[in-house]
């Protein structure tokens, strides 16, 4: 043979060669099909205020406020059903916090210079956002300062008026 033979006879070996191997590997180099599976644990979330047990309950992946109030044995005589979000989604870690009613007599209302931020939170029209603003504007001597702090304009002030009372201001 000459050397234009034997490089034309080693090329080809050496493709053979690596057709060989590709094949008898080909198995092992194709991703495997793989199943996700999401798992979801339990949640737990805290409750307080007009329920029966207030504490930290311990519920499926799932649950919504409403059978986290559940879990703490229902309402009690003077909360605020209207106030709950019943089918608000519970995250682990979540924090609820269920209002008394207020009647007539104004009796139960949220004083604006001393509640804390989860309390202002649960009044209408007020997010956390809104009530970590109320806190920082202390104090108020009258309930048209709240007009000041920004998110509160005359119509959600209306609506909060028979919510809220002043004192340690």
């Amino acid at each position: 043979m000459d050397g234009r033979a034997e490089r034309i006879t080693f090329a080809l070996a050496l493709a053979g060669c690596l057709l060989l191997t590709v094949g008898a590997g080909w198995g092992r180099w194709r991703p495997a099909a793989v199943e996700v599976v999401a798992v979801r644990g339990d949640v737990t979330a805290h409750v307080e205020g007009q329920v029966a047990a207030p504490g930290s309950y311990r519920l499926a992946w799932g649950s919504r406020v409403e059978d986290l109030v559940a879990a703490a044995g229902g309402l009690v005589g003077d909360a605020d059903p209207a106030l709950v979000a019943w089918a608000a989604s519970l995250t682990d870690g979540a924090a609820v916090v269920v209002p008394r009613r207020v009647d007539a007599a104004g009796d139960g209302r949220v004083d604006l210079n001393s509640a804390s931020e989860r309390l202002l939170a649960t009044l209408p029209g007020i997010g956390p956002v809104t009530a970590a603003r109320i806190v920082a504007a202390r104090p108020f001597h009258e309930l048209d300062d709240l007009l000041r702090v920004p998110g509160i304009g005359p119509v959600r002030l209306d609506g909060l008026r028979p919510w809220v009372t002043l004192g340690g201001g």
